[in-house]
């Protein structure tokens, strides 16, 4: 399976219908922000629409234009040449939640139920170890989290 090539075909999409595309990164004024945003919230209505509906293909068409958009927002605040790298940096801060060890899980837990009073339990997947709350099951992150500097990245230009 190869991945879509969401960045470039929406740059040839912002070319030909003469949308911008930064090639730094920058915000663009403020009336187009809100065309972003209210074009984000327009797809996600119709996603939330075809989900009630029980409706496959406008489900995939919702995402297929949510996808769209948000690659062109991405062009649009001139992070193209960047976006692979914020992504990578928040793939690898996201994996960090997850415990290497039945021992960092086990501190994980500890930590979480003497500064919260929060009780959970871990169970492994795939190697790793994933910690849950045990009122509703949401993952809780590794003592070893490591937040996205996405900071470092953006002034690296």
């Amino acid at each position: 399976m190869t991945d879509p090539k969401t960045l470039t075909s929406v740059a040839e999409f912002h070319k030909t219908f003469q949308h911008p595309i930064l090639e730094s990164p920058a915000i663009p004024d403020a009336k187009r922000c809100e065309l972003r945003v209210s074009l984000i919230a327009e797809e996600l209505k119709e996603l939330e629409e075809a989900i009630q509906q029980k409706d496959l293909v406008e489900i995939a068409d919702a995402l297929c234009d949510i996808q769209y958009v948000l690659a062109g927002a991405v062009l649009e605040f001139g992070l193209k040449d960047k976006f692979n790298d914020l992504f990578e940096e928040v793939q690898r801060s996201n994996m960090s939640k997850a415990c290497k060890s039945i021992e960092e899980a086990e501190a994980t837990m500890q930590h979480y139920k003497e500064t919260k009073g929060v009780d959970s339990y871990y169970k492994e997947v795939d190697g790793l170890y994933l910690v849950f709350r045990t009122e509703d099951n949401k993952t809780l992150k590794s003592i070893n989290y490591s937040p996205a500097d996405l900071k470092t990245i953006l002034s690296a230009i």
